[in-house]
């Protein structure tokens, strides 16, 4: 075991730190032990995982998984869950290891504002509330959402 390394232990859905530091867990460990959904790999590649096992479309539904596409800054791309839908234009996101100030952080932020930020107004971009800039960021690029099935 390595210093400094964070072991998590995922129990009913709780993550629990089984060391001194601070919890650890990244967005797809975080999607997938709070949900039913059984996908692997990058988040990124979920998207495409998902053709012909689960339902995927571009309208919010509380559930789904939000699929970032893979960026420069984001190049293991991004998933979050969808736990509330507010109106056409913004949903709430439960996600892990996202952080305003470059890379991720490990911790899982529940309740999150995501707004459809896209000049159609089609969720093909996302921009999420930072609550350390208290500030919406920049626009993300979605693939869509993958439904439970």
């Amino acid at each position: 075991m390595r210093q400094g390394r964070v072991f998590v232990a995922l129990f009913a859905g709780v993550s629990l730190a089984m060391a001194s530091h601070a919890l650890a867990i990244d967005c797809v460990q975080y999607v997938k032990s709070s949900s039913t959904f059984g996908l692997s790999g990058n988040a990124w590649s979920w998207w495409d995982h998902a053709t012909g096992v689960y339902p995927r479309g571009n309208e919010p539904r509380a559930g789904a998984v939000l699929v970032f596409e893979r960026t420069r800054s984001m190049p293991a791309g991004h998933v979050a869950l969808v736990s509330r839908v507010i109106d056409d234009d913004t949903v709430l996101i439960d996600h892990a290891n996202w952080s305003a100030t470059g890379g991720g952080d490990g911790r899982i932020r529940r309740g999150v504002e995501a707004v459809d930020c896209s000049p159609h107004r089609d969720w093909s971009s996302v921009c999420v509330w930072n609550s350390e800039f208290r500030a919406f960021g920049r626009a993300y690029p979605v693939a869509g959402f993958i439904y439970p099935g």
